[in-house]
């Protein structure tokens, strides 16, 4: 059984990245919150942008949400990985796990960095790998090469 995981340098730039979104957002919920001297800067550019009524109501929504995006990322950093068995591949994600036994598998091919583990019917859907994420791809194609068919390579040119 192989295990392919996010990379760990992609791992760091989604956890800096997400850390970085949730104080910025988070500090535009705590400015309602904060007294500031009416001739400041901040407070006149808060006046004057959160004048109108829905803007007020807005800004904490969309801090909310760039919040739970955030917390998401970084959960699915962490979550996502890819079981390459015996008998089986599973692709495991934040929101959901596919699982296609080897002989439903047809083929894999490859489009803009995108492994696509094509099914032979329509009952199961293809399992879609980002290859810049995972680490050892290399040692994945190899595996995929070794079982299955390269669809890339069945195209025929039509004259």
């Amino acid at each position: 059984m192989n295990v392919y995981r996010v990379s760990y340098r992609l791992k760091v730039f989604i956890v800096v990245f997400s850390v970085l979104v949730i104080l910025t957002f988070g500090s535009l919920l705590m400015v309602p919150f904060v007294t500031l001297p009416a001739d400041s800067l901040a407070f006149q550019i808060y006046d004057k942008s959160l004048s109108t009524g829905y803007l007020f109501y807005l800004t904490p929504v969309l801090s909310f949400i760039m919040i739970i995006f955030a917390v998401l990322l970084i959960i699915n950093a962490f979550s996502k990985k890819v079981v390459f068995t015996s008998d089986a591949i599973i692709s495991t994600d934040i929101f959901e796990t596919r699982k296609l036994i080897f002989s439903e598998i047809k083929g894999f091919g490859i489009s803009n960095f995108m492994l696509y583990i094509e099914t032979n019917s329509n009952a199961k859907k293809r399992i879609a790998i980002n290859v810049l994420s995972l680490n050892k791809v290399d040692n994945l194609m190899q595996n995929l090469e070794s079982k299955f068919v390269n669809l890339d390579f069945l195209v025929t040119e039509k004259v």
